[in-house]
């Protein structure tokens, strides 16, 4: 299968998936969860789905969620008509922001403790 056609599957995994957490589940782990992106197998026999959620507290409690209702998603990818076989969905955890948090504070702590820079016409 060409990357041009997985990319293509990749948005529409995403857009049925979150679609469904967002609209059709009913599950109060998953209403402040967002469906960041989608990485399908060459073989496109598995997506891991990754997903970011505010209360980093409860992250367990929704990581189980998201598994117990990866059969109603299975079933929304089917309804779709998109792939002749349907994925096994594995979910991740998405902590690209939490890492871009951190490296923006520590270049904000490298900035506040940089010298400050003597010019010629202050000599």
């Amino acid at each position: 299968m060409t990357r041009i056609r997985i990319l293509k599957l990749e948005k529409m995994l995403l857009k049925i998936i979150s679609n469904a957490i967002n609209y059709k589940l009913r599950d109060s782990h998953l209403d402040m969860v967002s469906i960041n992106h989608v990485k399908l197998s060459n073989d496109m026999g598995h997506a891991r789905i990754y997903f970011s959620h505010l209360d980093k507290h409860s992250l367990s409690d929704v990581q189980q969620a998201l598994e117990k209702s990866s059969g109603y998603l299975k079933n929304e990818i089917a309804q779709a008509k998109i792939m002749r076989l349907i994925p096994e969905l594995s979910f991740e955890f998405d902590d690209t922001e939490e890492k871009a948090r951190h490296l923006d504070e520590l270049f904000a702590k490298l900035e506040a403790e940089k010298e400050p820079e003597i010019t010629p016409s202050e000599k």
